[in-house]
């Protein structure tokens, strides 16, 4: 026999039922939690993903402006100096 008896089956019973209550107020909890986390990384990766367009943008625009201005330019040159001045390449 157990040293333990239940007498009052409906207090078992509401004892069933908060342990569930509980059960399930802590999952929710968690769920919420999992929830709100998932909408702040979204919402960051959203203000990421804008900056990145804006920076795109400003380099597609610097990128045409430096090509326009080379292609205007004719004068090129390339010169290396080393230490032999006869070796100099201008």
């Amino acid at each position: 026999m157990s040293i333990f008896s239940i007498n009052d089956n409906s207090n078992y019973g509401s004892i069933l039922s908060q342990a569930k209550a509980n059960k399930e107020s802590k999952e929710n909890s968690k769920i919420s939690f999992a929830n709100a986390f998932l909408k702040q990384n979204a919402s960051k990766l959203n203000e990421i993903q804008n900056a990145n367009s804006q920076t795109l943008v400003r380099s597609e625009v610097l990128n045409s402006t430096n090509t326009t201005n080379t292609s205007n330019n004719t004068n090129f040159s390339i010169s290396s100096k080393t230490s032999s001045p006869n070796y100099d390449i201008s």
